[in-house]
């Protein structure tokens, strides 16, 4: 995955909470009651300003959707991430 990539998926969560928000017919107070969040804080979401990553849990259950899905979109919702430790290059 490449820094662009990465920019580009998280740039999409606002798009996939709204799309998710609304098939569920949640207005964004409703979704931040469910979430134990307000309004406010689903609106600066939305609006790319504002995202705490213990938040992407809540919103996600409160979705009933994979967190994963949420945060990177489907691309990386699947992909298991590879850890190379430098150190055992020696």
């Amino acid at each position: 995955m490449t820094r662009k990539e990465l920019q580009t998926a998280k740039l999409g969560i606002a798009g996939r909470l709204r799309k998710t928000r609304i098939a569920r017919g949640l207005t964004q107070a409703a979704l931040g009651e469910l979430a134990g969040t307000n309004q406010a804080v689903i609106q600066k979401i939305k609006n790319q300003k504002k995202l705490h990553p213990r938040m992407v849990d809540d919103l996600a259950l409160s979705l009933q959707v994979n967190p994963a899905w949420l945060q990177w979109g489907e691309r990386f919702a699947a992909m298991r991430l590879e850890y190379k430790n430098p150190e055992s290059r020696r």
